[in-house]
């Protein structure tokens, strides 16, 4: 009996030849692809600052760069509770696309300014372009979710990012945002609109139209 049931045992080994790969994840060798993947980011946002003459960039605590392009007209400043109007074109870029033609590459996926839209072949006649308006404090945190932007509600590094760089200029004033992947949808992408690949920076061009007190 004991001679059978080896060899059965033999026989079903024997016979199980195929291979089974099972993931296992590694925290620390996410950490290390989450650090590898950062250091590629903001090689490419040090590029591409270069590359626009941008020599002064700041960076929140959370890791994300944002850069003053005008200061404004120095009159009005948002405050708590204003009501501010912004002009927005966002744009995305990483390792695959940043030089692909021997030059910068940035492909746009949000504008609510009709001009640009229109001059770049991106304008969707059943979009609404708008300035995006919204009660200012500081942080970014009463964005508005009900829109065709609404997609920036979720991006509470963006948020924050925003509410810090519009507090530092005026009613006329622009600042350029720069999110590294990982503050932004990271090595899944964003499937739902708007599409934005894996591992992709995000730069926002930030345009302060209006404050009413």
């Amino acid at each position: 009996m004991r001679i059978f049931i080896f060899f059965l045992l033999l026989i079903i080994l024997s016979c199980s030849t195929e291979e089974i790969y099972i993931d296992v994840y590694d925290p620390v060798q996410e950490e290390i692809d989450s650090l590898n993947q950062r250091d590629t980011d903001v090689s490419l946002i040090y590029s591409y600052l270069e590359s626009e003459g941008i020599n002064y960039v700041d960076t929140t605590k959370s890791g994300v760069f944002y850069s003053i392009l005008d200061n404004g007209k120095n009159i009005l400043f948002p405050e708590t509770s204003d009501l501010v109007s912004i002009h927005i074109a966002g744009y995305y870029t990483n390792d695959s696309i940043f030089f692909s033609n021997d030059s910068i590459d940035l492909v746009i996926f949000d504008t609510n300014i009709q001009s640009l839209a229109e001059n770049i072949g991106y304008y969707d006649e059943t979009k609404y372009y708008a300035p995006i308006v919204y009660t200012f404090n500081g942080i970014g945190s009463f964005f508005p979710v009900v829109s065709d932007h609404g997609y920036l509600a979720q991006l509470s590094d963006f948020k924050s990012t925003l509410g810090v760089s519009l507090s530092r200029i005026s009613e006329g004033g622009s600042v350029k945002i720069l999110m590294p992947s990982g503050n932004a949808y990271g090595k899944s992408g964003n499937t739902n609109t708007p599409e934005i690949p894996e591992n992709s920076i995000l730069i926002f061009d930030i345009n302060l139209i209006k404050i009413r007190k």
